[in-house]
């Protein structure tokens, strides 16, 4: 149910995004590949042709959030040890497996009981891991540092990332900030 309204909310924030757009920079057709979600273009001119610009942008606000943002005591890059001594030893713990697309280690640290799966990361056995995602479920109650957590309304939301939601938007239509 949760899975659906977060599918459901991306899809809003995606058109509200696209309807405030002015008509000159609409998305090429090209923009939008199987398998993937849209991505919000418009052409640039580069010595003799044009690319693309616009997506790399849009999700740069997304990377620097991700950089200031915290769940709790926990954000990406947190180290192992720092996980252990937030949380505690994990009730469960997935084999280290080595994954091709980037070639780091990769294993899931779970703790049911607080609603909160980890996956950690690591550049090979003898690297210490860190967080490189957070996935959370009820019974969490871990907020970020705005205040937000399972819960929370939309309204909510858009209000506490008014400011990166709006430098999105201007950046998806091509807007100077």
């Amino acid at each position: 149910m949760r899975e659906i309204f977060f599918t459901l909310a991306s899809w809003i924030l995606l058109s509200a995004v696209f309807a405030a757009c002015s008509s000159q920079n609409h998305e090429p057709a090209s923009a939008v590949r199987p398998g993937r979600e849209p991505a919000v273009t418009q052409q640039a001119p580069v010595h003799g042709g044009f690319r693309d610009i616009g997506a790399a942008e849009t999700a740069e606000a997304g990377f620097l959030l991700m950089q200031s943002e915290r769940l709790g005591p926990l954000k990406p890059g947190l180290s192992a040890g720092a996980v252990l001594q937030a949380l505690g030893k994990p009730d469960k713990k997935s084999e280290r497996e080595v994954w091709a697309a980037d070639g780091a280690e990769h294993q899931e640290w779970r703790y049911p009981a607080q609603g909160i799966v980890l996956g950690m990361i690591a550049d090979g056995r003898e690297s210490e891991q860190q967080i490189d995602r957070i996935t959370i479920s009820m019974p969490c109650r871990f907020r970020t540092t705005r205040d937000i957590g399972i819960g929370s309304s939309r309204g909510a939301v858009l209000e506490a990332y008014r400011e990166e939601i709006a430098q999105s938007s201007r950046r998806a239509c091509g807007r100077k900030q």
